[in-house]
């Protein structure tokens, strides 16, 4: 896993980094999740996973990721990133 101990939203961002994308997968969700461990919020039991969580984490993931994108501009974030 890249750059775990961020603050969760970043490491969520870190998830694609330069060299590809690390939640490709329901497993390599499984697998981030893990390696998050105790830092969640919500106790992370290694449960099911499946592609509809992984579908919802990369929603968030491409939300935040345009909302930082703004900020960096200067910016306000696009509507979409703030549902």
């Amino acid at each position: 896993m890249h750059l775990l101990g961020e603050p969760l939203a970043l490491d969520l961002l870190n998830t694609r980094p330069a060299d590809g994308d690390l939640l490709t997968s329901p497993d390599a969700l499984r697998t981030w999740l893990t390696a998050l461990g105790m830092r969640l919020t919500v106790p992370w039991a290694a449960g099911r996973v499946g592609s509809a969580e992984l579908a919802a984490v990369l929603d968030v993931r491409e939300h935040a990721a345009a909302a930082i994108d703004a900020a960096r501009r200067g910016e306000q974030p696009p509507a979409k990133a703030l549902r």
